[in-house]
């Protein structure tokens, strides 16, 4: 059987392993400070652009062989990426911005422990939601509603392991890498989204609801 004709597991675990790959080459990416240049809003282009890669596989292999469809989701993811880091950063800047005007003057206010994971989740929501939008452009299956709930839940959720990333020891969790947030977000997202996809031959039969 042909990698077209995978069924929906094997979809699945087809764009979850590539989606490790990438996860583990975006964290390389965001530490390296050469490839870490290449950006835009001191966004690093390339995690988006790994993930898209795997995303347009995807594409090609069960949808649609039109350059197209195939470049519109590899751009949509990049601008996924950078919606996602952008709302977080910002949410993050505007909740540092509010404690500084309530401080007493002279005196910082208390740090707030899980900001970072606060702001995690509203990126996730963001960048979830844009990626699946695209693929609805794409691919008709994703215009459902479960579908959406079963891209953007998770993909809300993980968010919170930008905590993760955080590199002070306030929080024993605060071990200064990306990695568990690309691990899980996007193998998860990967892995839904493999077997949500309706292939033109081969595994058609509606994703069961």
């Amino acid at each position: 059987m042909g990698l077209s004709n995978a069924s929906a597991s094997n979809r699945a675990i087809i764009l979850a392993a590539l989606a490790i790959v990438s996860a583990i080459l975006s964290n390389f990416a965001c530490n390296d400070k050469i490839l870490s240049r290449l950006a835009i809003w001191n966004t690093p282009l390339l995690p988006g652009l790994f993930f898209g890669t795997v995303l347009a596989l995807a594409i090609w292999l069960w949808v649609s062989r039109r350059i197209f469809a195939i470049a519109a989701i590899l751009l949509s993811t990049v601008l996924a990426w950078l919606a996602a880091e952008q709302t977080a950063f910002y949410a993050f800047a505007s909740i540092q911005k509010m404690l500084d005007e309530i401080a007493v003057p002279g005196k910082a206010f208390p740090t707030i422990n899980f900001v970072p994971a606060i702001c995690g989740v509203l990126g996730g929501l963001v960048g979830s939601t844009t990626l699946t939008f695209a693929l609805s452009l794409v691919c008709k299956e994703f215009g459902a509603f479960e579908n959406w709930a079963r891209i953007v839940m998770p993909g809300t959720a993980l968010g919170v392991l930008l905590e993760l990333a955080a590199k002070d020891d306030k929080l024993p969790v605060h071990i200064g890498s990306f990695l568990p947030l690309f691990l899980a977000w996007q193998v998860t997202v990967a892995a839904i989204i493999g077997y949500c996809i309706v292939p033109r031959t081969g595994d058609s039969k509606p994703v069961p609801q």
